[in-house]
């Protein structure tokens, strides 16, 4: 299987994420709550109908083109009550983002959405768990979570005209409630593991990474 590099995918696609600051408990978090990756090849808009929606952990490392930009801080209320816009920027995608694109070659999609478990961004899976267990510490329903009771209508509709939902949120522990609560709300594909948990897309060595598309077209195509 030819593996392509990041110079080549970033030809190939445009990124968009709506990112966001959360205020909770007077303590400011950063956050993105989607991501869109859409083929240059095609005429399309974030508003089209997603060829699939990808769900990791929580968004990692991508973070907007423009250094400079001041993303829109939100209450928890403003938050969990639907009552904010989702302004999208130009975005600089990380290696899980570079492997769906991957995926989304071999599979002819021209539109992918990636939501997260976790809006929280943090590139470092173990920084993650101490940001979510502050969170937690400061509300534990966890806002910054789409499957916060206040936001399933939120997840439903970004979920809603995909004609395919791919867990692939790896598995971090402080996620549990939230992986299950996913299971139990969305039907779901992917490269499974034990109950909650689904294969990341992006493991660190190069084969691992091709043995993940191999495994995840296959999987797709059963």
């Amino acid at each position: 299987m030819e593996f392509i590099y990041a110079n080549e995918l970033k030809q190939k696609f445009s990124v968009y994420g709506h990112f966001y600051d959360l205020e909770i408990g007077g303590t400011i978090f950063k956050c993105r709550s989607v991501l869109e990756i859409l083929s240059k090849s095609e005429n399309l808009e974030p508003s089209a109908t997603p060829c699939a929606v990808v769900v990791m952990m929580n968004p990692g490392s991508s973070r907007p083109v423009d250094a400079d930009y001041v993303p829109k801080r939100h209450s928890v209320w403003e938050v969990t009550s639907g009552d904010w816009k989702k302004h999208l920027v130009p975005t600089r995608p990380d290696n899980a983002q570079y492997q769906i694109m991957r995926l989304m070659l071999l599979k002819g999609w021209t539109y992918v959405r990636v939501l997260n478990l976790s809006d929280l961004r943090n590139g470092n899976s173990g920084n993650f768990s101490v940001d979510f267990a502050q969170a937690s510490e400061l509300d534990s329903s966890s806002p910054h979570s789409l499957t916060h009771v206040r936001r399933l209508q939120e997840l439903e509709s970004c979920c809603a005209d995909s004609p395919i939902v791919i867990a692939a949120w790896g598995a971090t522990e402080v996620l549990r409630e939230a992986a299950g609560s996913f299971l139990s709300k969305i039907k779901v594909r992917g490269l499974s593991m034990d109950y909650p948990w689904y294969r990341y897309p992006s493991p660190y060595r190069k084969d691992q990474k091709i043995e993940w598309l191999r495994n995840a077209r296959e999987e797709l195509e059963a």
